[in-house]
């Protein structure tokens, strides 16, 4: 319970399509005058056919079990047992009553459709109605439950009618189009054909339908046809097919009732919700639109609206991913089509010391990177224990929320929030399309500063010396072309100061080549850290090393700083670490001036080194 409301956890898919859309919507006008909440948690892909493991049902795991009072779980939607069972036993752990629709648990609450009572309707109508002599059965899968059932039922009713059965009345189309087709054709190679081809669902009636019309046979005239489910497309088409629909405001209310029982502590019941026969053309009756016109006007909307918003989001992908910085490339969405949401990721998204699609990155702490309701574009840290940033506001709204998880390249980095003001079908439509352009944007742009990150550190690792991190001979010559041509130092003081580690050989003889490359690596530091920012640092082989400077510098400065950093470095190695130190200062003319700088600074240096090596008697 948030704020007094009982918070229903709603787990299904698609929420987009009309008939899901039918009962979101009926049950989100329901709640309200319960005192309910409902917090929608959908995924946009089917699994259960080729991917039972899809990231994208890390949704589920962002329901707040010790916040909600009811989970409902869209058995049929979900499609697998193992993701239902684990939703299930999860609730089961929080103490939090289940509702299933469309599925029968052990321990858990049932509302389902009453598809044999259902179907019966149809083939009764077919058989006694329209005494039909030659009927054929099309089932769907072989051992399927469904289509089993729907077998059974034809049986009983072929029996009750003093009917024969006998195997060549079944076909199996396998509840979709290609199957079906392949089946029906087969189906028109007999010598007698059936007079009524009785469908398990409507997909398969209307294919049916399209066979025999290609093939001059005529419905109904010469073969009478039926579906079942009540889909969209069997009153779109030609003919409109007979069928029993799944009234999805009927199951909304059956649902609603249920979850009073359970708030009640009326647990484990069972509820079922007969569909609606319809008959139509395909059997021979008077057509039945049944809601065509608003269906057709929807259609109509949402694919127009849908080609607009392919092109908006293909710009706001491209300009996310090459931003850069998240604040900026955040701004490309609140410009585009994007109210009303709120998006959670990963912090360690934008670590990029790893990549977190390719590696193996547990679960940490996340971030809000985009907050629609809020005028700024940076990102703030996510407390979990709020749900979403502003959730008091949006629930006085009383509308449902919709979560969805961001799933690139298999891997889950976080969620979106969406919390429309109405419950809209052109809206909801809207999710899958704006979640897969979240997704697809910053997936895309931590790869891209990856690729970036990746790019800089092999150029370092080109330009740079691995022990020392001074730039190599080679990256100096490329960068003194690039100082010296892009812009004008004629005319500017010219300064180089040369190091030469002092004894290196014995530090290497008494205390090992580790010690050495800590002398040298100390070195480099105090070179590094006395000059100036703007100032290019060399190794340029072995313990010898330098740096030069244009413009007016302070170099008897330097190399005192130089000298006490030594020092330093000296009493924290625990060994005396010296360096011989060189300087040449002229005014540049010419690039012949850097080669003439360098080569007195050297003889400086080594003018120097002698004097240590041979002190005055």
């Amino acid at each position: 319970m948030i704020n007094g409301k009982k918070i229903i956890a709603l787990c299904t898919y698609r929420i987009y399509e009309s008939q899901e859309f039918t009962f979101l919507s009926e049950l989100g006008k329901l709640m309200p005058d319960n005192n309910c909440q409902l917090f929608i948690y959908a995924m946009n892909s089917e699994i259960g056919i080729t991917n039972n493991e899809s990231a994208e049902t890390a949704v589920f795991n962002l329901i707040p079990y010790d916040k909600v009072d009811v989970v409902v779980i869209m058995n049929e939607k979900i499609k697998v047992k193992s993701v239902t069972q684990g939703i299930i036993d999860k609730a089961k752990k929080a103490g939090v009553p289940v509702i299933v629709v469309d599925g029968h648990y052990e321990g858990v609450t049932s509302v389902c459709y009453d598809y044999a009572g259902g179907f019966e309707q149809v083939v009764r109508h077919v058989i006694e109605f329209h005494k039909v002599k030659r009927p054929h059965f099309m089932a769907g899968h072989k051992n399927n439950a469904f289509s089993e059932e729907r077998l059974d039922m034809f049986k009983k009713v072929l029996a009750e009618n003093n009917m024969p059965f006998d195997e060549s009345m079944v076909s199996y189309g396998d509840f979709w189009a290609l199957p079906c087709r392949a089946a029906t054709n087969e189906l028109l190679k007999r010598d007698v054909l059936p007079d009524s081809i009785i469908c398990a669902n409507d997909i398969m009636a209307i294919n049916v339908c399209d066979v025999l019309n290609e093939a001059g046979i005529r419905v109904p005239e010469d073969i009478i046809v039926s579906g079942f489910d009540g889909i969209d497309e069997a009153f779109l088409s030609s003919p409109a097919i007979t069928t029993a629909v799944c009234d999805n405001e009927k199951m909304a209310h059956a649902v609603m009732e249920s979850l009073l029982d359970v708030l009640s502590g009326k647990t484990n019941k069972q509820k079922k919700v007969k569909p609606i026969f319809i008959a139509n053309e395909s059997c021979g009756c008077p057509r039945e639109d049944h809601h065509i016109i608003t269906t057709v006007s929807e259609l109509n909307n949402l694919f127009y609206h849908h080609e607009d918003e392919i092109h908006v989001y293909q710009n706001v992908i491209s300009k996310f991913m090459m931003g850069k910085e998240l604040g900026n490339s955040i701004r490309y969405l609140k410009e585009n089509h994007a109210k009303y949401a709120q998006v959670v990721v990963e912090k360690s998204c934008f670590n990029m010391d790893h990549n977190f699609f390719y590696d193996d990155i547990k679960d940490g702490e996340k971030i809000v990177v985009y907050d629609s309701y809020s005028d700024s574009d940076k990102s703030f840290p996510y407390n979990e224990a709020e749900i979403i940033p502003h959730l008091d506001e949006i629930l006085k709204i009383g509308q449902p929320l919709i979560f969805n998880s961001l799933v690139y390249l298999d891997k889950c980095p976080g969620f979106v929030c969406y919390s429309y003001p109405r419950t809209m079908l052109i809206d909801y439509n809207q999710t899958p399309n704006l979640t897969n352009c979240f997704e697809m944007s910053i997936g895309g742009y931590v790869v891209t500063k990856y690729q970036q990150y990746l790019r800089d550190k092999i150029q370092k690792m080109y330009e740079n010396d691995a022990l020392t991190g001074l730039y190599n001979r080679l990256a100096f010559i490329s960068k003194v072309n690039d100082l010296f041509s892009k812009t004008n130092n004629k005319g500017k003081m010219l300064n180089v100061i040369m190091l030469d580690l002092d004894g290196l050989k014995q530090i290497n003889d008494n205390m090992g080549h580790m010690a050495g490359d800590s002398a040298i690596k100390a070195v480099a530091t105090a070179l590094k850290e006395s000059v100036p920012d703007d100032a290019i640092c060399v190794r340029a082989g072995g313990d010898e090393m330098f740096s030069l400077m244009v413009g007016d510098v302070d170099i008897e400065k330097i190399c005192a700083d130089i000298e006490e950093k030594l020092q330093t470095a000296s009493q924290d190695l625990g060994f005396r670490v010296s360096a011989s130190i060189g300087t040449h200062t002229s005014i540049y003319e010419s690039n012949g001036d850097i080669s003439k700088a360098i080569g007195n600074a050297d003889e400086h240096m080594y003018a120097m080194k002698r004097r240590r090596k041979n002190p005055p008697k």
